[in-house]
Parts: structure tokens; sequence; C-alpha cells
């Protein structure tokens, strides 16, 4: 028997978070598992191609609907893990999302990389703060000096305070934000 040649692999993730109103996001995750021959760049070969799309209220981040819909997946018994995705209908992208989403896709529940996808949806938070700070304020080399911009993430998410090391309440990135706040900028 001869070995087959050797290949490499490669997992691609995206998540697109779109506005639908003041009120409401539609959030589409997306992974791409393909695997390509090193000998033959055209040899490439679709494992798992996955996506969740889900809609979410603002400013709570609560999940309003979701479903989950596989293109390609290995085995005949994968087509039944996109239904247990719709059990995170009503949870918050916020804290305690991790925990639900394990309780609910975690392990024979479901399928791992529905899990990982449903796991990355809680980036949507920091994404639909920077859509909605971004209303209020450009990102620019400017207003992040000035501290318009922090000053806008303070105003949509007062709870950033602390969050990392730049948006640290002794941090100049702070003092320059509320300063920017008390001056009526923002």
């Amino acid at each position: 028997m001869i070995a087959p040649a050797p290949r490499s692999a490669r997992r691609e993730k995206t998540l697109d978070v779109v506005p639908l109103s003041d009120s409401e996001l539609r959030l589409i995750a997306r992974l791409i598992d393909t695997s390509t021959a090193l000998d033959d760049p055209a040899d490439v070969e679709l494992i798992h191609e996955l996506r969740i799309e889900a809609t979410v209220t603002l400013p709570d981040l609560v999940i309003r609907e979701i479903a989950a819909h596989a293109d390609q997946q290995p085995y005949d018994r994968c087509a039944h893990t996109a239904a247990p995705v719709s059990g995170l209908t009503g949870v918050s992208l916020r804290r305690g999302y991790r925990r639900a989403v394990m309780d609910t896709l975690g392990g024979t529940l479901g399928c791992s990389h529905f899990l990982t996808l449903a796991l990355d949806l809680s980036a949507a938070n920091i994404l639909s703060i920077y859509l909605r700070m971004r209303t209020l304020a450009e990102q620019s080399a400017e207003n992040r000096a000035d501290g318009t911009w922090a000053g806008a993430a303070l105003r949509v998410e007062p709870g950033l305070m602390n969050a990392c090391m730049a948006l640290a309440e002794d941090s100049p990135v702070q003092h320059r934000a509320h300063r920017a706040l008390d001056s009526g900028a923002i």
C-alpha cells in the first residue's frame, strides 16, 4: 500500500455583523475546513462548510432567532447536529453565554464545529460596540489621540472601563476619554 501524499489543513472562520435597525443585528458566522495536497495546490478537499445565522437585539445582545446550516460535513450523522443550535434562542451573548453554549452543544449534544462557531458569536459584542461607537464618532488618528474615540466607547458601553490595558482606569487613554466626555465633544 502506498501512503497518501502529505497534505496541509486549513480552517477559515468569519463573523459578519450587519445592523438591521437601531435595535437589531444580523450575525453570520462561517467555518470552512479544507485540506490541500502539498505536491499539488489544486488538489483541495472540502472537509467542513458550516454557517450559523442569528438575529440579536441591541443593546442586550439577546438571540432572537438562530439557525445552523451545514453545506458539507463528513458523516451522515452530522446532519442532526444543526438542530440543537436553535436551543440558544433567548440567550444573551454577554455574561454566561459560554456556559449556555457548552450546556446546549457540548460533547455529544452537538458538533464541535458548530460549538466553535456558536462560541465565536460572542465576538459580536465588541463588534456591535464598535458599530455603535462609529455612529458617535469617526475612528481616526485624531479622535484616538484626543480621546473622542475612547469617550464614544465609554458612552456606548461604560463596562469597557478596565477591559484591557489601554482602557485601564488610570491609563492616558481613559484620561483623554474623560476629558472629551466632560467637554461635551461626544
